[in-house]
């Protein structure tokens, strides 16, 4: 099967949407408890949030070449594709200004929430266009509508049927597991050693 390149904004847009917050929350905490680590973390991280922001926005900006948008699903698109490059733009900057000081400021770290929040919305657009207008997907039959759950309702529900799944798929999977998961004879117990 191979991919199309569409499929891969989604499958990148995960690491931004994680490095970026926690970028911003190793600063803070650095700043409030004064720990040197969560400051260096936080400074490491925010380039890293950088580049992964650039890397999202790119494949995003190949990828609404390759779906069909039309109406309010156009605007979302292009909502969230304008919040996406101000996100890419705003790590690159803090990403600079923070590579070049110890301990993040004020206003950095002020900025720095302030970009968490915008790129929360640009993710909540994102899922917009998927769940709601269903851009970029092929149709397979769609989502029960609410209310409609079978004859169990709620997360119970929910957590029994992915219960039952998983016990239904070992069988399938032990086999190809079992010579790892079987000890050599004589083999009793395992000593852990400090050196």
């Amino acid at each position: 099967m191979a991919v199309r390149f569409r499929e891969v904004h989604p499958a990148v847009v995960h690491a931004p949407i994680v490095l970026f917050p926690l970028a911003v929350v190793a600063d803070v905490l650095g700043r409030v408890t004064r720990r040197r680590p969560l400051r260096e973390a936080g400074r490491h991280l925010m380039p890293v949030a950088a580049v992964s922001a650039a890397a999202a926005a790119l494949t995003g900006l190949v990828a609404q070449h390759e779906v069909q948008a039309d109406g309010h699903a156009r605007e979302t698109l292009v909502t969230h594709r304008n919040v996406n490059l101000a996100v890419v733009g705003l790590t690159t900057l803090l990403a600079t200004w923070r590579w070049r000081q110890r301990t993040a400021s004020p206003a950095y770290l002020a900025l720095g929430l302030a970009g968490v929040g915008l790129l929360g919305y640009s993710a909540l657009l994102g899922s917009k266009m998927v769940y709601a207008y269903g851009v970029g997907v092929d149709a397979a039959g769609g989502i029960r509508p609410a209310g409609r759950t079978g004859p169990e309702r709620g997360n119970a529900a929910a957590v029994r049927t992915a219960a039952g799944d998983m016990l239904r798929g070992l069988p399938q999977a032990a086999p190809a597991q079992a010579p790892a998961l079987v000890a050599p004879a004589g083999v009793h117990r395992v000593a852990l050693h400090r050196d």
